[in-house]
């Protein structure tokens, strides 16, 4: 990162962005909504690689099933694609298993993107053993 040192120079642009969102999805017989984007150089105790930013997304899920929801840990479904690539997560706080009855359970998922991609899709993968389900939101970051 360059940051210019003279007087009066303007540092905000190299603070984080939050970007206000409101998809939804179902996936694992949870509701998932993706209620903002954040995107940074950095996450705790990660700095970014150079011409990399992280976007940490909030999601809100909710557990409608009148059994326990166990879709396991985030690193294994999901990823963000953005262009052709696609990201694995870098950090989570989402849970692995979701009480019955669980409302407004919220957690982050951070990726490692390119600064230059603003487009993106949150894909929940299908499971082994249940192909069927995957969820997916498109979003926009500037």
């Amino acid at each position: 990162m360059l940051i210019p040192l003279v007087l009066n120079a303007n540092a905000s642009r190299y603070q984080p962005k939050t970007t206000n969102l409101n998809g939804e999805m179902l996936y694992f017989g949870l509701n998932w909504t993706l209620t903002s984007a954040t995107s940074s150089l950095s996450i705790p105790g990660q700095q970014a690689a150079k011409g990399m930013r992280y976007v940490t997304l909030l999601l809100k899920i909710d557990n409608t099933l009148a059994q326990i929801a166990i879709p396991g840990s985030p690193f294994e479904y999901m990823r963000l694609k953005h262009g052709n690539a696609s990201a694995l997560p870098e950090h989570t706080t989402i849970p692995v298993a979701f009480q019955v009855g669980a409302v407004g359970v919220m957690g982050t998922v951070s990726f490692q993107v390119s600064q230059q991609t603003s487009s993106f899709t949150l894909i929940l993968v299908s499971q082994k053993g249940d192909n069927g389900d995957q969820g997916s939101i498109d979003f926009h970051l500037p």
